[in-house]
């Protein structure tokens, strides 16, 4: 008896440490999330744009700032959505990992208007060295390969389209003319997202292919998988590498946080109203290798790195803070 006795209150025990431990990450959640929203909301009041950050496991929304613009608005995705083309070459076997570029600066398809800023490579790019480095040249000469029907298929299958809606087969047109789907292949041309959609795109990267549906803030909802993604693991790979390496050495450089490695993307594009204003894209996930925080910046006016990158840098730097004072 005194042995059952004693079973039994060590599994008492047992059982509250276990709702101590649960209440505990609850609170850490709920306050890592208030905190969040709180930066969210003092980064933005002078900058008219968007901000959503999000747990890629499940969906669940930890700071929101403008959804109408969030989900309801699209823009040009600009060079975020190097992403999609590099899935496509790669999916439709025009292009291998190893194989490799050499970038000579100016476009041949597309001139001088969109020369590479990255520094001056020594040697050919392969695609996660481009990705990294976001090199206009190679994506445009990437895009000759791809037909409009698959750029568009790709398109599709990353939720891009209608503004609040993923495309379906059809939906995303790419022209057939050269110059026009190399457009298309660096995010203009046309080819439209609201920042949610670019965040699952990314988050989709992520969750090697698993896309869970967006949870708003304050909503008690289990988990639920929007779609799936499927590619080759080596695609996968790739692009993750790509990822990483654009914030650890690349383009996006200006979102990486100390202790944390982070995968992303900057995007500058150009606004449709024709005022020669650019649009600026940061999307990405930490950490690398397991995520557990996805986030897309958007501005409707700047560009990728100099602005909306640094903004990135500031939420994930607070997230993981926070996380780690939080016993």
């Amino acid at each position: 008896m005194r042995r059952n006795s004693a079973a039994s209150q060590l599994y008492k025990i047992g059982v509250s440490l276990a709702i101590l431990t649960a209440t505990f990450a609850v609170r850490a959640d709920l306050c890592a999330a208030d905190n969040l929203q709180t930066l969210v909301s003092r980064l933005l009041p002078e900058k008219t744009g968007a901000v959503i950050v999000s747990d890629p496991r499940t969906g669940k929304i930890l700071a929101l700032e403008n959804p109408q613009t969030a989900f309801h608005e699209a823009y040009s995705p600009g060079s975020t959505a190097k992403l999609v083309v590099s899935a496509a070459a790669l999916e439709e076997g025009v292009f291998s990992p190893s194989e490799e570029i050499l970038c000579r600066r100016v476009p041949r398809l597309l001139g001088e208007s969109y020369h590479c800023v990255h520094p001056p490579a020594d040697a050919p790019f392969d695609l996660a060295e481009a990705l990294a480095n976001s090199c206009n040249y190679f994506f445009s000469e990437l895009s000759t390969r791809v037909s409009s029907s698959a750029l568009a298929h790709w398109y599709a299958v990353f939720g891009f389209g209608p503004a609040g809606e993923a495309a379906t087969p059809g939906e995303v047109l790419i022209p057939d003319k050269p110059r026009e789907k190399a457009l298309a292949a660096l995010g203009e041309q046309g080819v439209t997202a609201t920042p949610a959609q670019v965040l699952l795109a990314y988050s989709a990267v992520a969750m090697r292919g698993r896309v869970f549906r967006l949870i708003m803030p304050g909503r008690q909802k289990a988990p639920a998988l929007d779609r799936v993604v499927s590619m080759r693991k080596s695609t996968f790979a790739v692009l993750r590498e790509g990822l990483a390496d654009c914030v650890k050495m690349g383009s996006c450089h200006s979102a990486a946080v100390r202790g944390v490695s982070v995968a992303g993307k900057t995007g500058t594009g150009q606004a449709r109203d024709g005022s020669h204003m650019t649009h600026a894209w940061f999307v990405g996930y930490a950490p690398a290798d397991t995520p557990e925080v996805a986030l897309v910046i958007f501005l409707k006016h700047g560009t990728g790195g100099a602005d909306a990158a640094p903004l990135a840098a500031q939420i994930l730097q607070e997230y993981f803070a926070r996380k780690s004072r939080t016993p």
